[in-house]
């Protein structure tokens, strides 16, 4: 804790790599719902399905310093497109074709945060020599 009553966190050049690699094994499974989702369009009775990310966050004030934990979990739930049409099956190909482009991005995104932060760790490794 420092002087003005304010709780200061610790961290190493390592910290966040577990939880990018988290998040991006998460954006990867859910390309895989989405395509069940895609490769179900036809079939009569089959709801769609989506894959949520749970994140808690815990800290803890321990002997003067500040731990944290954190918890992640996927969890599949039904999600419907829209109303299940006269065979029951409630997927719609542009509902999935919006979360299959956002879910690329958020990847893509993450995949490029993650690749600059390892070049970071390389070339702090390498004494600043590339």
């Amino acid at each position: 804790m420092s002087d003005d009553g304010k709780l200061m966190v610790q961290g190493n050049m390592f910290a966040g790599l577990d939880r990018l690699s988290r998040h991006l094994g998460f954006h990867s499974r859910r390309q895989e719902v989405i395509a069940a989702n895609l490769a179900n369009i036809d079939t009569p009775g089959y709801r769609g399905r989506d894959l949520v990310f749970h994140e808690e966050f815990e800290a803890q004030v321990k002997g003067g310093r500040l731990e944290t934990t954190m918890r992640h979990a996927d969890e599949l739930v039904t999600k419907d497109d829209e109303v299940p049409d006269q065979d029951g099956n409630s997927v719609a190909l542009e509902h999935q074709m919006a979360r299959t482009v956002a879910n690329q991005l958020r990847y893509s995104t993450l995949n490029e945060v993650l690749n600059r932060k390892i070049g970071l760790l390389k070339y702090a490794a390498n004494d600043g020599r590339g």
